[in-house]
């Protein structure tokens, strides 16, 4: 446009100047005005292109900021699991009322014989991509990408009495589900050197913690105790470094807040009641119909957040006996797990509603069981390059409030009924309250062990051994494993041997063997005992127990995986 208006001027100008002037200042100012001209044009030019130049140059920085890494892995499972025979809830039906039995109702159990379970090919593939960003001297971002699916298997897997067959944001990354990348962590983490503490806001890094990286054969990669914790946690965390105050060197205390369930966000707490299917009604079911069960739909809330409110102490060793040279870590841990609710929000399949057909269906928290108290701590030592051990103990009270989950099975009492009695829509089974026991404070305890031997770079093998009472429960849905072994309650073997042939690719093979005692491990809740009976006792898998769902007595399980970072 600059260059037509310029062409424009000197084209009206050009009479006046043969008039005055001589053809050769005439041609000097033509070529002047060229000058300029060119000179205009390519200002113009370079205006145009300077904003993508910009752009392109920003995202160079950008991309050069970001530090990207990862590890995959792709794991080959066999397992066979042996069930003792148990009894098997299967409702309820009409009872003529009796001095013996007043109710209207009897319940009904299916026996059910030992069985075995092969599943002899089961293959999956773990990818994790890690990521950093330095913002400034004391800022960075972390996070942390997962996807982990089983070949061919089902994105909401059918529900089987384990907390981790239901797909919730605690086990995202953390236990098979799809092949969507989700996200496992995502923190903000700014270093105060005046106070000499660090703050993390985010998705924190409370997966895969110590002493997990003695089995991985790595570093670190969690805060809380495995043992406690192994879940995906939002929240905020303060570390304050205790070196000045005379501690080893990197010792920390720290402090840590974080959701586990956001009641106002759809799940009855922003409302003062909200209602979901939480059940099946057997009034007219007599044994042979069970088309005349019909659902219940159940009140919920309003119900308070479930939080976590932690401490954490962490302190290095470095010194040297004789010729060896010894690192070690100890690890203390305390969480307070306020308004606990029953069941893991989210989807799965087959929910344990009796008489129900199996879909997917939407589950969610029906009720706040009281408070947890939780401890851990780990003793891990290594000794030299080639061999380490760890110790780690865990100790659980509950203080239950007095309530019981909704979930289970109902029956309609009339309305006449002997003094003593309930009337109209009663619970008669169901999930129960905390722990087992939805009005007595209960304990349990926990013990994890392990060695590691690395005879030479490449070559590691280990063998691991962890303990859980029968009212154990741990927050650890999932542990990488065919199954969680650290929620067990009973007895887990684990033996390995890990073969590094490249700089960065490793093969694993193991072998898991499992010994559940009591039923329902993994869950933080159960059903209470019948009067006169003893809660363990009625647990107990070798007690042909009442059930509503079956449990493995034995699981073995032969693991191989390839395993490369990068």
């Amino acid at each position: 446009m600059n260059a037509r208006i310029t062409l424009a001027l000197v084209a009206m100008l050009t009479p006046a100047a043969l008039s005055a002037q001589s053809n050769e200042d005439l041609q000097k100012q033509i070529e002047q005005l060229k000058v300029q001209l060119k000179a205009v044009e390519e200002k113009a030019n370079t205006a145009q292109e300077l904003e993508p130049r910009l752009v392109k140059a920003e995202t160079k920085l950008s991309g050069l900021n970001i530090q990207w890494g990862g590890e995959l892995r792709t794991r080959f499972d066999s397992a066979q699991e042996h069930f003792k025979p148990f009894q098997q809830f299967m409702g309820f039906m009409q009872n003529t009322p009796s001095p013996s039995n007043p109710y209207p109702f009897a319940p009904i159990f299916q026996p059910v014989g030992a069985q075995d379970w092969t599943n002899s090919v089961q293959w999956s593939t773990r990818l994790r991509l890690n990521m950093g960003m330095t913002i400034n001297e004391n800022a960075k971002i972390m996070g942390r990408l997962a996807m982990y699916k089983i070949h061919g298997g089902a994105e909401v897997p059918t529900f089987n009495g384990s907390p981790n067959t239901i797909s919730t944001s605690f086990t995202a990354g953390q236990t098979p589900a799809t092949d969507a990348l989700l996200v496992e962590r995502a923190s903000l983490v700014y270093h105060f050197p005046s106070a000499a503490s660090i703050l993390s806001i985010g998705r924190q890094n409370t997966s895969d913690g110590p002493p997990f990286e003695v089995r991985e054969g790595g570093e670190r990669q969690g805060t809380p105790q495995a043992l406690a914790v192994n879940a995906s946690i939002d929240g905020i965390g303060w570390k304050f470094e205790l070196e000045k105050l005379g501690f080893p060197e990197g010792t920390l205390l720290g402090f840590c807040y974080g959701v586990g369930y956001e009641s106002g966000f759809g799940g009855g707490g922003a409302v003062k009641q909200n209602q979901t299917i939480v059940g099946m009604n057997f009034t007219t079911f007599n044994g042979t119909n069970p088309s005349a069960i019909t659902p219940v739909v159940g009140n919920i809330g309003p119900l308070k957040d479930t939080t976590v409110l932690g401490v954490m102490y962490d302190m290095p060793l470095l010194f040297q006996l004789g010729e060896s040279v010894h690192s070690a870590n100890f690890y203390l841990g305390y969480n307070r797990m306020g308004n606990m609710t029953d069941i893991p929000f989210g989807n799965t399949i087959n929910f344990p509603i009796p008489g129900q057909t199996p879909s997917t269906q939407y589950v969610t928290a029906t009720a706040n069981l009281g408070d947890m108290d939780q401890m851990t701590a780990t003793w891990k030592h290594k000794i030299g390059d080639t061999f380490t051990y760890f110790v780690s103990g865990g100790y659980l009270k509950s203080h239950p409030n007095g309530n019981v989950s909704q979930y289970g099975a109902y029956w309609t009492f009339p309305s006449v009924m002997p003094p003593g009695y309930p009337t109209g829509l009663t619970q008669l089974s169901g999930f129960g309250g905390l722990m087992g026991d939805p009005t007595k404070s209960q304990t349990a305890t926990a013990y994890y062990v392990g060695v590691r031997y690395d005879p030479t770079p490449t070559l590691g093998m280990g063998l691991e051994f962890n303990h859980g009472s029968p009212r154990w429960w741990t927050y650890t849905p999932a542990t990488g494993e065919y199954t969680d072994k650290l929620g067990a309650r009973g007895d887990v073997w684990e033996g390995y041997l890990q073969w590094r042939f490249a700089h960065n690719a490793a093969l694993r093979v193991g072998y898991i063997d499992y010994k559940y005692s009591t039923a329902m491990s993994g869950w933080q809740i159960g059903p209470s005992a019948q009067p006169g009976q003893n809660w363990e006792s009625a647990m107990n898998l070798g007690n042909n127990p009442q059930l509503q769902y079956s449990y493995p007595a034995t699981v073995k399980n032969f693991y191989a995986s390839l395993e490369v970072r990068f």
